[in-house]
């Protein structure tokens, strides 16, 4: 999978992760911020999963019990399939009808589309009409299909819809239009060449994805982020429009959202945003905060 695909599905709350048959909960990717009377809990999420991912561990359990309030980067009122068409529609796809996906590939690449399209009964002249970075979720979510995991199963997805049964308080730090520009905004030399590296990344797709999810299971923030950053080594403005930017801007709409509740703050984002020099575990701490991890009975786990 490509550098980009791989670090979204980290990222962004509309994007896929896969794994497989486990045991026991996962380790939590948890940490407990507090600053005077506000208490902050920060849960780092894969957006899709599958069954044996749950139950959670306690330690996740207990900071949704005891939230007042769950955030997420999208809220969940426009997680729906109304509440992302229209950007998808605004941002996803060719809007000059005179020109589409033909003609921002070489030949080579668009008839590899064409043969993808063929093999997974799909519509050649929809993905015509896509973009190049939403062919490429397209395609990534067709894999993901054949390997039978469940959108409906994914972490941030749970708690929405527990939030809601349990009319608990929730929002979020930025629109799926938002998300969707992001993604929009990649250069298209950027975007064709993620969709190439995506189509001969496929061979691999359920490997390469397994890693990223087992890493996640095991809670180990080190070697997440050093995966998912190296993806980005040739990139560094990618990174820093994707993941630090970000972060810094929802900063400040967590620390009034936290203070205008009685009660603890559950976050439920994206894992890679909370990790690194940039992440919200450190931009917590330089705003004041005392962050510590939360992993009850983890052996050598910060």
């Amino acid at each position: 999978m490509s550098r980009w695909q791989r670090t979204l599905a980290l990222v962004l709350g509309l994007l896929l992760a896969v794994g497989a048959a486990w045991g026991k909960p996962p380790t939590p990717l948890l940490w407990k911020a507090t600053r005077g009377d506000t208490t902050i809990y920060l849960l780092g999420s894969l957006h899709i999963l599958q069954a044996s991912d749950y139950p959670l561990s306690d330690d996740v359990e207990r900071a949704y019990h005891d939230a007042a309030q769950v955030l997420f980067e999208i809220p969940p009122a426009q997680m729906g399939a109304l509440g992302v068409l229209g950007p998808t529609l605004t941002y996803g796809m060719y809007q000059d009808p005179a020109h589409g996906l033909k003609d921002d590939l070489d030949s080579a690449t668009w008839q590899r589309v064409q043969n993808y399209a063929a093999r997974n009964g799909m519509s050649v002249f929809a993905l015509s009409r896509m973009r190049p970075w939403l062919v490429s979720l397209t395609i990534m979510a067709m894999e993901t299909k054949k390997l039978a995991y469940d959108p409906d199963r994914g972490l941030d997805k749970h708690f929405m819809d527990q939030a809601v049964a349990d009319r608990k308080r929730t929002d979020g730090f930025e629109s799926a239009e938002q998300q969707m520009r992001l993604l929009a905004g990649a250069p298209m030399a950027d975007q064709v060449r993620d969709l190439k590296q995506m189509l001969d990344d496929l061979p691999k797709f359920s490997e390469k994805m397994g890693q990223m999810h087992d890493i996640w299971r095991r809670g180990d923030a080190t070697d997440l982020y050093r995966e998912a950053a190296g993806e980005f080594k040739d990139q560094p403005g990618a990174m820093r429009r994707l993941i630090d930017d970000r972060n810094r801007a929802w900063v400040p709409q967590l620390d009034a959202k936290a203070a205008a509740v009685h009660g603890e703050t559950l976050v439920i984002v994206g894992a890679m945003h909370l990790l690194g020099p940039n992440g919200l575990v450190q931009l917590l701490r330089q705003d004041g905060y005392k962050v510590e991890r939360v992993c009850t009975g983890c052996v050598g786990v910060k």
